[in-house]
């Protein structure tokens, strides 16, 4: 069983549960637990910028864009595509509104 130990958020000494052992550092507090979250969620945010400034983008889009390639060649001319090299050529910006362009829309990640 894990001693006990300081909350990273409150401090408070605390237990921690036998099933996570070393790897839990806040207690159960329903505020400590939600501090750990938000600073979880804006260390992913710091982590994946260019994630996450696609994934708005791709919500401001929405699916009303129609395609500019349509028909049974569509499939062939944008085939199989390396998002990361696009995204690098062109910019994140466009490579979100290909993607919601495409007739398929696979996204290649």
């Amino acid at each position: 069983m894990a001693r006990q130990r300081p909350c990273r958020i409150c401090k408070q000494w605390f237990r921690p549960d036998p099933r996570a052992g070393d790897r839990q550092h806040t207690c159960t507090a329903a505020a400590c637990q939600r501090e750990r979250h938000r600073r979880a969620c804006a260390a992913w945010h710091r982590a994946n910028a260019d994630e996450d400034r696609a994934d708005r983008l791709r919500r401001r889009l929405g699916r009303e864009v129609t395609p500019v390639v349509s028909g049974p060649r569509a499939g062939r001319l944008l085939g199989r595509w390396d998002r990361a090299a696009a995204r690098d050529a062109v910019g994140l910006e466009v490579v979100v509104v290909i993607e919601v362009v495409r007739p398929e829309n696979p996204v290649a990640r």
